[in-house]
């Protein structure tokens, strides 16, 4: 048993297993505590050492930003003791420490960015930063909501850092929380537990997308090490904490719509669009499919987003009212954990 005067052992994340398959969007999803923010705040300060590419260091709302921003670099002293870091507004600083009476001049080595208001930054020049590091993009349970239409957001926001030159690269870094989430959905990243990787969108350069979700069995065996660890292990809150468990990845209410199923509409959601399809020869089954036919009705429940071409319905629409019904008896079915979990988003208010 380790002794309360010795530090366990924990194998902490290596980037470079992720980095060196050169993917443009790299998603990094496992263990709380697995070193996802340390290890890629400590990657991106010695890239810009190395050679001053800078990075931004992104949130979701200007709320959370403010936070991580008083504490960002408090963890990486140990790491860069030769260095002193601050953040000075939205430009994050570093400069060798001051010896005798030479004061070194502080750089700007990243930039502190929230996506909700990255519209505002469209006139920012980002032409030395080659990194987005998007920390806790899986929200956790019972925090804030995804922005409208997140997944376009970014990708506005990253061609806006790009500048279509293909020098940008994206760390996705959250826990294992959720399934549920807009990127996830929208690039159709399924985590499968006998699955560490997933590469999506090849060409010439390899895959656009990478995602990663680490078995952190060596991590967790240093963590039940632990008085903590040793406390929790085997409930429900070690798999969430220490494992790579998403809780809301289950196969129930997951079936293949019947060959009797006809399409109805398609419905515009935070997480993405769903086709609608009703069972003919059972008018009170119904389907939710990701895939949508090419010729397609599509409704808005958000007036936000409404445009041409699209139906406002309101939250007691008639249809809407009896998929509630039939999900609540067990005949609304699934083409995956996603689209049923998005469904319950939705509709149980």
């Amino acid at each position: 048993m380790t002794s309360v005067f010795e530090k366990p052992k924990l194998e902490f994340y290596d980037f470079n297993s992720l980095w060196s398959q050169n993917g443009v969007y790299n998603f990094l999803v496992g263990a709380r505590g697995l070193g996802k923010t340390y290890g890629a705040k400590e990657f991106a300060i010695r890239k810009f050492l190395d050679t001053g590419d800078q990075f931004i260091y992104l949130r979701r709302y200007d709320t959370e930003l403010r936070g991580a921003k008083a504490a960002l670099f408090n963890d990486l002293h140990d790491a860069f003791p030769n260095y002193e870091f601050r953040a000075d507004g939205d430009l994050l600083k570093i400069r060798p420490i001051s010896v005798g009476e030479t004061e070194y001049k502080w750089e700007i080595c990243g930039y502190a960015v929230a996506l909700s208001k990255a519209q505002q930054k469209k006139s920012i020049s980002y032409h030395r930063v080659r990194l987005i590091i998007f920390d806790e993009f899986i929200i956790e349970k019972g925090a804030v909501r995804y922005l409208p239409d997140e997944a376009k957001m970014f990708n506005d926001f990253y061609s806006t850092v790009d500048r279509w030159k293909d020098k940008t690269r994206v760390l996705f870094l959250a826990n294992s929380i959720s399934i549920m989430n807009p990127y996830f959905v929208e690039y159709d990243i399924k985590p499968d537990p006998e699955r560490e990787w997933i590469r999506k969108f090849k060409d010439e350069n390899g895959f656009f997308i990478i995602a990663h979700f680490p078995d952190s069995e060596a991590f967790a065996k240093g963590v039940y090490q632990t008085r903590f660890g040793r406390f929790i292990k085997g409930t429900e809150y070690a798999d969430y904490a220490v494992g790579s468990f998403f809780s809301d990845n289950s196969n129930d209410l997951v079936r293949s719509k019947s060959e009797e199923a006809i399409y109805y509409a398609s419905l515009i959601t935070d997480f993405g669009k769903f086709s609608i399809w009703v069972d003919s020869s059972n008018m009170l089954t119904f389907y939710l499919q990701q895939k949508c036919p090419r010729e397609e009705v599509i409704w808005v429940m958000d007036p936000a987003i409404m445009a041409e071409n699209r139906i406002l319905v309101e939250f007691n629409n008639p249809l809407l009212s009896t998929m509630r019904t039939a999900y609540a008896q067990g005949r609304a079915w699934f083409d995956s954990p996603q689209s049923r979990n998005a469904f319950a988003g939705i509709y149980k208010r």
